[in-house]
C-alpha cells in the first residue's frame, strides 16, 4: 500500500480536481439530488446558492444525528466546497460559528467563496489536517464531518484532535463509509488491489463500524452509536454509515491503560523485559546508592522495584496510571510489599512533598505528544528532583518506533530532549539501547541521564 504522504496527495488532488470540475463524474453520487436522498431540508437548498449543491458528495447527514442550538459553534472536518459548512452556519445563526477545516487548498478557497456568495457572515475556513487541526482546545460545541475522517492516515489521531477541541460534554456528529466486508479483516483494503480509483476503500483503508466505534471509546467518547447505513457506496463491500458521541471525562489514559493490565500477558508485550538489566546498569552509572529516595514513573509491572529491594533499597516509590499494575506488584513482591510507597496517578498531575535522588521513566515521557504535556512533565520533574539529583528518562529513538500498545510515541535524540529540558537539566548522557521485544524484533531506544539545575 502506498505510504500515508502518498495517500494524503492522492486525496488533494482528488478533490482539487473537483473544486475545479464539480460537475464531472467521479464515479459516486453528487450534487443536490444526493442531498435530498439524504434528507437534506429543501428550507436549506433554498436558502444556499444552487450552484453549491453540486459540490455535496455527502454519504450521509449528519444534520439529523441531533441538535445545532443557537450561538453554538460548529466545527465541520473537511469541509470541502462547503456544503455541510454553510448548513450548520445557518442552524447556529449569527450569533454562533461555523469553522471549517480541509487539507485541499482549493476547497478552501471555493468554501470561502460559497460563504461569502450566501451571506453568511460567522463562517470561518482553515486549511490544516485532521490530525492537526488549527483549533483552540475545548472552543468547539459540536464537531461534524461527512467523508473525511475515513480519508486520514491515523484515525485514532483525528478521534484524539476531535476530543481536544471540544467543550465538556461536546457532541460528535458524523457521516463516513464503512467496510461491510464478511469476515474478520479490519479494512476493505485487505479485500482488494489498491488503485486510484479505489479511494474511498484504500487511503488507508475503510473501517468496520466496530473499529470506528473502538477508535472513539480509547479517545475518550462516551454514548457512542452508529445509528446506522444508508444506500451510499463506493465499492461492493462499503456503505455510507452514520454516528454520534459524546466527549467523556477525559480519563482516556487510565481506561486504556487499566484496559493493558487487566486483558494482556504481560510476558508478551512489546516492553517487556525479564530484567531491568538497563535501569540497574544506569543506577550504577550515576553512583546511586541504597540511602537514595527513588521514583519509578509509569513503573507498570517492572520487577525494578524487585531488584532494588534485593540491592538494600528502602526508600522507594512507585508510580503509575494504572491501579491495577500496581496491585500486581504488591502481590509479587509478597512479604516485601510494604516497602514501596504506591501513587495512582498521571505523571504529568503528580504532586508530593517528597523530593527523590532518582527519577527513573523507562517509557512515560515519550507517549506525551502534546507540548504542554511535556511541559507539565518537566515542571513535575523540576519539582521533584533533590537538588543533586539525577534523572534517567528513556524513549524510543529516532530510529525507533513510532508507536506502542497501539498509542503514537514521540521520538527523541540529543536535540529533541535539549529543546524540552530548556536549560532546567543538565544532559549529563546519552545512552542508545537496543531492546528485543517477547517477539524478537529490535526497538531502539535512547537512555537520557539529567541532573538539575538550581540555584
Amino acid at each position: 500500500m502506498a505510504s500515508s504522504q502518498c495517500a494524503l496527495q492522492g486525496v488533494i488532488a482528488l478533490y482539487s480536481n473537483l473544486a475545479q470540475n464539480p460537475d464531472k463524474d467521479f464515479g459516486w453520487d453528487k450534487g443536490l439530488t444526493n442531498a435530498r436522498n439524504h434528507g437534506y431540508k429543501e428550507e436549506w437548498t433554498e436558502k444556499l446558492p444552487l450552484a453549491m449543491w453540486d459540490y455535496c458528495a455527502a454519504v450521509g447527514n449528519p444534520f439529523e444525528l441531533g441538535e445545532f442550538p443557537k450561538g453554538s459553534t460548529v466545527l465541520d472536518l473537511g469541509c470541502g466546497a462547503g456544503v455541510d459548512l454553510c448548513v450548520a452556519s445557518l442552524l447556529v445563526g449569527e450569533s454562533g460559528k461555523a469553522i471549517g477545516v480541509d487539507i485541499t487548498p482549493l476547497m478552501v478557497e471555493t468554501a470561502r467563496r460559497h460563504a461569502k456568495e450566501a451571506g453568511l457572515s460567522n463562517v470561518e475556513v482553515l486549511e490544516g489536517n485532521l490530525e492537526h487541526l488549527p483549533v483552540e482546545n475545548e472552543s468547539v460545541d459540536i464537531v461534524i464531518s461527512n467523508g473525511a475522517i475515513n480519508l486520514a492516515s491515523s484515525k485514532p489521531k483525528v478521534f484524539e484532535e476531535i476530543f481536544r477541541v471540544l467543550k465538556p460534554q461536546g457532541k460528535l456528529y458524523f457521516a463516513d463509509m464503512i467496510d461491510i466486508s464478511e469476515g474478520g479483516c479490519a479494512t476493505s483494503c485487505c479485500a482488494q488491489s489498491v488503485s486510484e480509483g479505489d479511494w474511498a476503500n484504500c487511503v488507508e483503508g475503510t473501517l468496520k463500524k466496530e473499529a470506528l466505534t473502538l477508535m472513539m471509546s480509547e479517545a475518550g467518547f462516551v454514548n457512542i452509536e452508529c445509528t446506522g447505513t444508508n444506500h451510499y457506496t463506493t465499492a461492493p463491500t462499503t456503505a455510507g454509515a452514520t454516528f454520534r458521541s459524546t466527549k467523556g471525562d477525559g480519563n482516556v489514559k487510565q481506561r486504556h491503560w487499566e484496559n493493558v493490565y487487566t486483558t494482556k500477558d504481560m510476558s508478551k508485550v512489546g516492553w517487556y523485559q525479564k530484567e531491568p538489566s538497563i535501569s540497574l546498569a544506569l543506577l550504577q552509572k550515576i553512583g546511586s546508592t541504597p540511602k537514595d529516595a527513588i521514583i519509578d514513573v509509569g513503573c507498570g509491572v517492572s520487577t525494578l522495584s524487585d531488584r532494588l529491594i534485593d540491592l538494600g533499597y528502602r526508600d522507594i516509590s512507585l508510580l503509575d496510571i494504572s491501579s491495577s499494575a500496581l496491585e500486581i506488584v504488591k502481590k509479587r513482591l509478597g512479604a516485601s510489599a510494604d516497602i514501596p510507597v504506591y501513587h495512582v496517578g498521571d505523571v504529568c498531575t503528580f504532586a508530593s512533598d517528597k523530593q527523590f535522588d532518582v527519577w527513573h521513566d523507562r517509557a512515560v515521557f515519550h507517549f506525551l505528544q502534546k507540548e504542554e504535556e511535556q511541559h507539565a512533565y518537566m515542571d513535575t520533574l523540576y519539582r521533584s528532583l533533590s537538588p543533586d539529583g539525577h534523572a534517567i528518562i528513556g524513549t524510543f529513538a529516532v530510529d525507533g518506533p513510532d508507536s506502542c500498545s497501539a498509542l503514537p510515541v514521540r521520538q527523541y535524540n540529543k536535540e529533541r530532549m535539549e529543546n524540552c529540558i530548556q536549560g532546567r537539566f543538565e544532559l549529563i548522557d546519552l545512552i542508545d539501547e537496543t531492546h528485543i521485544t517477547p517477539g524478537g524484533s529490535e526497538q531502539k531506544y535512547c537512555f537520557f541521564i539529567l541532573k538539575s539545575v538550581k540555584d
